[in-house]
This record gives structure tokens, C-alpha cells and sequence, in this order.
């Protein structure tokens, strides 16, 4: 079993213990999260609520997924809400009773957690480096009669890969046709400025295979609430619901979910933001010796730093020593100790990561 910190970043307190530093001094690009955090409507509304932590949260999220699928343009009766994205995923694996599972790697881990925690079996295909991890489709196509279950994320975690929707509807049709349940985890979509071209969100009603889960944490900056969706057949939605726990998500959760769905000027905000500092992140990463970063859809850029002739470990920790949180990709397939993925945040944090980066990187060429 990997070690906790190989499979998720965003452990500030796990930081702050190691390096001696004060929680509030270190600048986390190891987690990939609006780098606004959340909106000051946000902070309103649960500032507003705080007295209703003295009673019970609705289990049914009613307001919420009232909200969410108007925002999604889905019907309520295929939108589950959980405690983050990462409870639906193993509440999915649960209720379907799938256990022969494709993961396109590297990727997010929980997938292959998920399934191996009710004791199924993996298939993992490679997303080839030299082919910029793309997503290998006739290879999926092929190995789907041996399954009955295919995690894909789009945009990928870690890479940053979005894949066409026509691809995807290919793929999610030939499933079909195996009995194979797609699942697609769309965490990062928000932050794609045209992701109605890409989302296959819409297809839910229409396809009896495809489920797509859907992170508000990210997004909406609030990690620490834990708040995610899936949408899927009615029929799968009432298995999970059966197995949820009744209050898993709480009642601030909600209500900043409702706030944050309303705050369009927010989102366009956001999403300005994140496209003109990731332009900024790669053009410096470029010109940096060593360093490679891959073009990526989402909130952050996936870098190759063998080059530098420092490990992805290496890097790390000589960036925590300096108050500044990157992920290293070690635990994930295929990247070990080569790659470093770094969220795209405000300017003058964008800077500070430079100059450290370029201090570390003089050091080591005298």
C-alpha cells in the first residue's frame, strides 16, 4: 500500500510538521484548487448559517441538487451528492457490483483503490509519454470484452489531458455494448473554458452506462467542506443512496454549494485567472534548465524535471524547505521520480515558486 502522501496532495499539516513551518507560510501547489479560493458569497452564506449546525443536515440535499442539476442540465432524479468525489467513487464501485476494472494510468489513485478494496481485479493500460499521454483508445477498445467497469478522467489527473467528446462517446458506445460501465470523472471540467464541446455530462439520461462524477471542492475552493456529485442511471443513483450514510454531507457543505453554483461572475473570474497564470506558469517553466512542462486543459501543469538532474523528490523537498508545496508524482504509474505537478495559482505566488525554482536550479548546475 502506497503511503499516504504518495496518493494525494494538499497535506499542509503533514508540511508544516516536516519543515518547521507555520501553516500559514507555506503556499500549496501540491493540491489543484481555485486559486481564489472560495467566494466571498460563499463566506457569506455559511458565516450566515453557522447557527444551523445545531440541527441535522437534509439527507437528501434537496436545495443543493436542485441547484446542481439546473446547473448541469441534468434531471435531480440521476444526481447523488456525497462527501467529496472520492466517497461516490468507492459508493459507486459498491452498488454496481463491478469488479473487472480498465484504468487508463497514470491517474487519479482512488479508482484502483476503490475496486481492489472489494477485492476485483485492475487492467492497466499505459497513456504513453511519447505520445504525450494521450488517451490510447483502440487500446480500451480492445481490452473492454475483459471488463465490466472503465474509470476515465478527462481532464486527466495528473497530466492535464483532455480528451475530444467524440472519443469518448465512441468508447462509452462500444462499452455499452460489453456491458461495461463508464465511469467518467469530470473534477476538473469547470476549469475548462469551452467544456461544453468536451463534457459528456449531458449523455447521462440518454446512456444506461455512463456515470460522470462531478468535484465542487475544486472549483469552488472549499476542499475543506468536502462536497462532490455523480450523476448517473436513476437505478444506480438509488443502489448508492441505499448504502450512503444518511448525513455524509453536512450542512455547510450545502449551503456553500447552493451559494457557489450562483456566483457566475465568480466562475468567469476563475477561470480568466487560471488561463492567463498557467499561460505565464509555462512560458517561465520553459525558459527554466531542466525543466519541461506538458500543456495541460485543467488548473495545473504536469512538469518533467529529469532534466535538472534532481529527482521529483529531490525538487520537493527542496521547495518545502522553502515554504512552497508541490506534488510529486511518484505515486503515480509510469512518473516516478521524474515528474512534479504544480496547481496554477495567483501571480505573486506563481513568482515566488519561480524564484525558488531558479535558486534550487543555480545551486545545483555550479
Amino acid at each position: 500500500m502506497q503511503h499516504p502522501e504518495h496518493i494525494h496532495g494538499g497535506d499542509i499539516y503533514r508540511a508544516s510538521e516536516k519543515y518547521g513551518l507555520a501553516k500559514d507560510k507555506i503556499i500549496d501547489f501540491s493540491a489543484n484548487i481555485n486559486p481564489l479560493g472560495p467566494s466571498q458569497g460563499v463566506v457569506n452564506a455559511v458565516v450566515k448559517n453557522l447557527g444551523l449546525i445545531a440541527s441535522y443536515p437534509d439527507p437528501e440535499c434537496k436545495e443543493l441538487r436542485k441547484e446542481l442539476a439546473a446547473y448541469l442540465g441534468i434531471p435531480m432524479s440521476h444526481l447523488l451528492v456525497g462527501n467529496g468525489t472520492a466517497e461516490l467513487i468507492y459508493l459507486l464501485v459498491r452498488a454496481s457490483g463491478k469488479n473487472r476494472a480498465l484504468i487508463p494510468v497514470p491517474t487519479f489513485s482512488e479508482y484502483g483503490l476503490s475496486v481492489l478494496s472489494q477485492g476485483g481485479n485492475i487492467t492497466e493500460i499505459a497513456m504513453r509519454e511519447e505520445k504525450g499521454f494521450a488517451l490510447p483508445v483502440s487500446e480500451i477498445l480492445e481490452k473492454l470484452p475483459g471488463a465490466d467497469l472503465l474509470f476515465l478522467c478527462n481532464p486527466n489527473n495528473p497530466t492535464g489531458r483532455l480528451a475530444g467528446k467524440k472519443a469518448m462517446q465512441v468508447i462509452i458506445d462500444e462499452a455499452l455494448l460489453h456491458g461495461v460501465l463508464v465511469v467518467v470523472d469530470e473534477a476538473f471540467m469547470d476549469f475548462v473554458p469551452d467544456k461544453s464541446r468536451y463534457t459528456v455530462m449531458p449523455l447521462v439520461s440518454e446512456r444506461p452506462n455512463l456515470a460522470v462524477l462531478y468535484s465542487m471542492t475544486k472549483f469552488f475552493g472549499i476542499p475543506g467542506l468536502r462536497l462532490g456529485a455523480v450523476a448517473a442511471p436513476e437505478e444506480l443513483v438509488m443502489k448508492m443512496n441505499a448504502l450512503r450514510h444518511p448525513w455524509s454531507v453536512n450542512i455547510l457543505a450545502q449551503v456553500a454549494g447552493v451559494a457557489g453554483l450562483r456566483e457566475k461572475g465568480y466562475m468567469e473570474q476563475t477561470n480568466r485567472l487560471v488561463q492567463e497564470e498557467k499561460r505565464f506558469l509555462y512560458r517561465e517553466l520553459s525558459a527554466l534548465p531542466g525543466l519541461r512542462p506538458l500543456p495541460g486543459a485543467a488548473n495545473f501543469l504536469l512538469v518533467d524535471v529529469s532534466c535538472s538532474g534532481l529527482t521529483s523528490g529531490e525538487v520537493a523537498d527542496m521547495l518545502g524547505k522553502h515554504g512552497i508545496m508541490v506534488r510529486d508524482c511518484r505515486g503515480f504509474a509510469g512518473l516516478e521520480g521524474r515528474y512534479i505537478r504544480l496547481a496554477v495559482r495567483t501571480r505573486p505566488e506563481n513568482e515566488a515558486l519561480l524564484r525558488v525554482l531558479r535558486l534550487i536550479l543555480e545551486v545545483k548546475g555550479e
